[in-house]
């Protein structure tokens, strides 16, 4: 066998064969989604390319490709000009993400319990109180975050990989629906009482008893933001 060459210690790595600017186009994406998703660009805000290149320090190249994707994934309407529109939210986006959330946040209850949920239970009722607390002294943002971990504590007791790529996907777009806590006379208040009772189901290792009211405590917050929102009108 011949000895490695002197160089082939000090050899460099080839470079990408990706072009830079799709490099930074995939950066863009990533940053203009979670700004969208936060709601730092509210629904129905104008955004302009001479814009967001000032504020991203970039081209209008990256900025143009990921707003494309971000059209695609329904975040913006790109008008024929090329101003664009954070996608408003509505009642039809507040029916179909929390039909579907629901189903399959009772399918992860399910499939916790049968897995011997026990084990989750701390975890569910600690960031319940965390919510209640939050709720206590009006901060929004850490209402939202205990209550993802409310869900989240669920879900790594169902263990399926799948089932967590579809949620987390379904959740993030989720956020931009978080104000309902706010504008929704009682609403945050009903999410403490729905969430002891999915504790006590859980608790008793009712796979039953988890999956149905895990359902209606979603499909109940999908109720209230689908008249919120046709009582407000998009956005």
């Amino acid at each position: 066998m011949r000895a490695a060459g002197p160089l082939a210690a000090t050899r460099r790595p080839s470079p990408s064969p990706l072009p830079e600017h799709r490099k930074k186009s995939e950066l863009v994406y990533a940053y203009l989604r979670e700004q969208i998703l936060s709601g730092t660009y509210a629904p129905g805000q104008r955004l302009t390319l001479q814009g967001l290149a000032a504020e991203l320090s970039t081209s209008h190249m990256p900025i143009r490709e990921a707003a494309l994707r971000l059209e695609r994934d329904g975040l913006l309407q790109i008008a024929p000009h090329r101003d664009m529109r954070v996608t408003p939210l509505s009642p039809r986006d507040a029916h179909e993400l929390f039909r579907i959330r629901a189903a399959l946040e009772a399918l992860a209850a399910r499939t916790a319990c049968e897995h011997g949920a026990a084990a989750c239970v701390p975890a569910m009722r600690a960031a319940n109180g965390e919510f209640a607390a939050a709720l206590a002294r009006g901060d929004l943002a850490a209402m939202a975050a205990a209550n993802w971990a409310f869900h989240r504590s669920i879900l790594a007791a169902a263990d399926n990989l799948h089932l967590a790529q579809l949620l987390e996907d379904l959740w993030a777009r989720c956020q931009r629906f978080r104000s309902g806590y706010k504008l929704i006379p009682g609403r945050a208040a009903a999410t403490i009482a729905e969430h002891d009772r999915i504790i006590a189901a859980m608790e008793r290792g009712d796979p039953a008893a988890a999956d149905a009211t895990t359902f209606r405590h979603v499909d109940a917050a999908r109720v209230d933001l689908e008249d919120l929102l046709a009582r407000r009108g998009p956005g």
